[in-house]
């Protein structure tokens, strides 16, 4: 499903302030994903990081649910729940968790480019939705570059036992969110009502379960990590980049919004080297560049020469 563009171009100041805003939400996205590798690979556990991050979240937004309401008679409980259980801590336990097992160069490929080929998927079940040739190229093309991906997991390549485990693991996060994209298509849901239902539910259920069950390590955590984590995962990655994303897409389009995302795999690979010193392979730049292809005709952004723009 694409977003109808406007019948006027949109002004000079407007096209830069859009390009800028999508930009800083790649630039989130892309910190999120050497953050979380860095946690991982220290001494946070994933669920203290799914703690923190609702916990902030869903404290932050409860003013907008509690303003925009829980809309019970439109989605009922079930779709309550199902929105909280695809984008909240379901997710961040699969996609974040896999962090601890995979380098930054696969989650930014299996998790952000998957994402739309697994709503595409999602998309044409369930919705009925029919792609032109370029977007299923497109597609194709993210499909080619999780396989290579997958391919080195399955062949060592020198990067450990666990990685396939944390492959499996952002693939399946990225089904989860797809899920959830086609949900509030459903639903007809605006980004930050649907957002503050999955901040405010996932605390509700998961702090609890966390309390008691989890062993929280928190208490352990200096205040100053307290800080960082909460600002970075429970602000900047949940609220700020969705609210950017969305004035982007407003000002520049879906098409040309969705386009510089394709940029999220390859920032976060480039992050990683100085913060992780974590190099990408050979075969993982043929990924990054692959998906990114593929996301961009995806997308509409691109088109081959001859076909009509999707």
């Amino acid at each position: 499903m694409t977003i109808a563009q406007p019948a006027l171009a949109p002004a000079p100041s407007s096209s830069v302030g859009g390009y800028a805003f999508a930009l800083v939400g790649v630039a989130i996205w892309a910190g999120w994903t050497v953050v979380t590798r860095m946690d991982m690979r220290g001494t946070m556990a994933i669920t203290d990081l799914v703690a923190l991050r609702f916990a902030t979240a869903g404290l932050l937004l409860l003013p907008v649910l509690l303003r925009r309401g829980l809309p019970l008679k439109r989605l009922g409980l079930g779709g309550v729940l199902a929105l909280a259980g695809t984008a909240g801590a379901p997710y961040v336990l699969l996609a974040g968790g896999g962090h601890a097992f995979a380098p930054v160069s696969h989650s930014g490929v299996l998790i952000c480019c998957g994402v739309p080929l697994a709503t595409a998927l999602l998309a044409r079940l369930f919705l009925g939705e029919r792609f032109s040739r370029p977007r299923l190229i497109g597609y194709g093309l993210i499909l080619a570059a999780a396989a290579i991906l997958m391919l080195e997991a399955v062949l060592g390549a020198g990067l450990g036992p666990l990685v396939l485990l944390g492959d499996v693991m952002f693939m399946a996060g990225a089904l989860l969110w797809a899920s959830y994209t086609v949900l509030v298509r459903h639903y007809g849901l605006d980004p930050l009502h649907s957002t503050a239902i999955v901040a405010t539910v996932s605390a509700a259920f998961y702090l609890p379960v966390y309390a008691l069950f989890l062993d929280p390590g928190i208490a352990s955590l200096s205040w100053g990590t307290i800080a960082i984590e909460a600002g970075f995962q429970g602000v900047l990655t949940s609220i700020v980049s969705l609210l950017a994303f969305s004035i982007a897409i407003g000002r520049i389009g879906a098409s040309r919004t969705s386009a510089l995302t394709a940029l999220v795999p390859a920032a976060a690979a480039l992050l990683a080297i100085p913060v992780l010193d974590e190099w990408p392979s050979f075969v993982q730049v043929i990924g990054i560049l692959t998906g990114t292809l593929g996301v961009a005709l995806a997308s509409g952004a691109i088109v081959p020469p001859g076909q009509a723009r999707p």
